[in-house]
């Protein structure tokens, strides 16, 4: 108890320290840069060295025998680490950050190559070659989709600790590795410093690149989570991106001239733009992931893996509908049919013509 506790003070100490020093120093040395583009994507370099360093140190600081369901390997977390370092380099640079979601997904292809063979996250219900295939379309689609959170200043940093605070309650309660749970304990004081700049009116803003290369990092380690039967736990946490994503893919698909932005296609976003304040919008959000961490960690000490990740399904869906409808009086339910059918018909019609113009 009294390691943990001195090994707890350390990832808070080092975690503050490194990412403070990390964010003054780039407000020192930003205005020097005559690149416009460079100055935005150095933003991230404070985040990124600072996890670097802290998450390599605590691989090999925490115990970690006989706390695994399988063996755990630095290398698991440590080739991860170096990859976003290779992709976070390509971004840096306009004529290679062209290529970063490529370099991401051969990211993903190479630190699922090296793990190893028991390292399953369906825990042999599908074959092997299956597994591996939804390992790293999983991990690519977050990766590659996770700039869709960073339109409204604050939003991120509150959908990174709600994944943190995940990992910590999980590890306290014997649910999680103990190794998972200083990971958590180490996002979340690097990622704290990032939510102080980027809080409204935000003096940081991460470009979409970075926010890649940062949704790379924590899939990785939701990833490997998933191996310590926790994947249940994180799809509850989840559960607002992905329907965010899908609203926003399904936008664009259908209604190409209208809805080209992802993360403007939003429904947080388009809340935000109709008149509710960026506050506004993070205390709703807020509020609505500390429900889904509470149901994350019931989830773990339930017998099926099912029941919970529905629920959270229809509570985030519940949640979007009234952030969407945030400004509309309340209607009868006449109006509300009446309201669905002309919609439906309008967006019909849209489609309709996109077509015809294609």
């Amino acid at each position: 108890m009294t390691n943990m506790f001195i090994l707890t003070l350390i990832t808070i100490a080092i975690g503050f320290s490194l990412s403070f020093a990390g964010f003054y120093l780039y407000f020192i040395k930003a205005p020097m840069l005559n690149s416009a583009s460079l100055k935005n994507e150095l933003a991230f370099s404070p985040v990124y060295s600072s996890l670097l360093f802290l998450l390599t140190l605590l691989c090999f600081i925490v115990p970690t025998k006989g706390d695994f369901i399988s063996d755990f390997q630095p290398t698991e977390l440590l080739i991860p680490l170096i990859c976003a370092g290779v992709c976070y380099a390509l971004s840096l640079f306009k004529t290679t950050a062209k290529f970063l979601n490529l370099a991401l997904i051969l990211s993903v292809g190479i630190s699922t190559f090296f793990l190893p063979s028991d390292f399953l996250i369906f825990k042999g219900s599908v074959p092997f070659w299956a597994d591996r295939l939804f390992l790293i379309i999983i991990w690519s689609v977050f990766a590659c989709f996770y700039h869709i959170l960073n339109g409204v200043n604050g939003i991120l940093p509150i959908f990174n600790a709600s994944y943190a605070f995940v990992l910590i309650v999980l590890s306290l309660l014997n649910a999680a590795p103990a190794l998972y749970g200083f990971i958590g304990l180490g996002l979340l004081t690097v990622n704290t410093s990032f939510m102080i700049y980027n809080w409204f009116p935000a003096k940081i803003t991460l470009t979409d690149n970075s926010c890649k290369i940062f949704g790379f990092i924590l899939g990785g380690v939701m990833i490997f989570g998933c191996s310590e039967n926790l994947a249940p736990c994180f799809s509850i946490i989840l559960t607002i991106f992905v329907l965010e994503l899908f609203q926003s893919i399904f936008k664009k698909l259908t209604l190409r001239n209208k809805y080209n932005n992802l993360a403007a296609n939003t429904i947080y976003y388009q809340a935000h733009i109709r008149g509710l304040s960026p506050e506004q919008v993070c205390l709703a959000v807020f509020k609505i992931q500390t429900l889904f961490i509470i149901l994350s960690c019931f989830q773990a000490y339930l017998p099926n893996d099912y029941s919970l990740p529905i629920a959270s399904i229809f509570l985030a869906a519940w949640f979007l509908n009234k952030l969407h409808t945030w400004d509309e009086p309340k209607q009868s339910l006449k109006e509300i049919n009446q309201e669905f059918v002309n919609d439906l018909r309008q967006n019909i019609n849209e489609i309709k013509d996109s077509i015809k113009r294609d």
